[in-house]
């Protein structure tokens, strides 16, 4: 099973690797990264929760990639 990395930004803040799932496959990851950005969100200070956030997903091989750009709130 292809192990997936989801980095996470916002605005202003970035972290790569924020996590890293095994997942069947993209599709799967891509609904992932939705929870994954919620997580991240939720560390977020609260004067940044109103930012848009972009979540990146990464299969290690780096055969596959897709980007998830979210707009606040959501």
């Amino acid at each position: 099973m292809p192990r997936y990395v989801f980095n996470a930004s916002s605005g202003i803040c970035f972290v790569q690797e924020f996590e890293i799932h095994h997942l069947p496959d993209l599709e799967t990851a891509w609904r992932e990264a939705h929870r994954v950005a919620r997580h991240f969100r939720a560390y977020l200070p609260r004067r940044l929760r109103q930012e848009n956030l972009t979540v990146e997903i990464v299969e290690e091989t780096g055969q596959e990639f897709a980007i998830l750009r979210l707009e606040a709130p959501f």
